[in-house]
């Protein structure tokens, strides 16, 4: 008995200390965070049916983009940035794996200066994966 219990102490010290890197709570999953023009809703991860030397694992982020950047323009997918805590820069993507078909919405029209809309974006990463979703002009 008192080994099980060792072992369940053990067990929850870990998850405690492992809790210690986690990223700050924001959004609905909290291991991805936003400046304020990005108002992240869902976060869906899916294990990536095909080998690939990027990742192993889609994160599949549904989210509102306000466009505060002074002018109107038509935001790409690939301009969607989730940078890790290692600073990779993983690109948004929309297509590529079968298993995105039917999960993805980007719509293509011209963004409004203030105007806000919702986007799904894949990104490909390895489990684990945290850190922050930006949009990148200079991309």
């Amino acid at each position: 008995m008192n080994r099980i219990l060792t072992i369940l102490a053990l067990s929850a010290l870990s998850l405690l200390a492992a809790c210690k890197d986690a990223p700050p709570a924001n959004g609905p999953n909290g291991f991805i965070t936003s400046p304020p023009d990005i108002v992240i809703k869902s976060v869906q991860i899916i294990g990536s049916p095909e080998n690939s030397v990027q990742g192993d694992t889609l994160y599949v982020v549904t989210f509102t983009f306000t466009n505060d950047v002074g002018r109107d323009f038509t935001p790409r997918p690939d301009h969607f940035i989730l940078q890790d805590k290692d600073t990779t820069r993983h690109a948004g993507i929309v297509s590529g794996s079968t298993a995105l078909v039917g999960k993805i919405n980007f719509p293509d029209e011209i963004l409004h200066k203030n105007e806000s809309r919702d986007y799904t974006v894949a990104f490909l990463v390895y489990a684990g994966t945290f850190g922050t979703l930006n949009y990148a002009l200079d991309f």
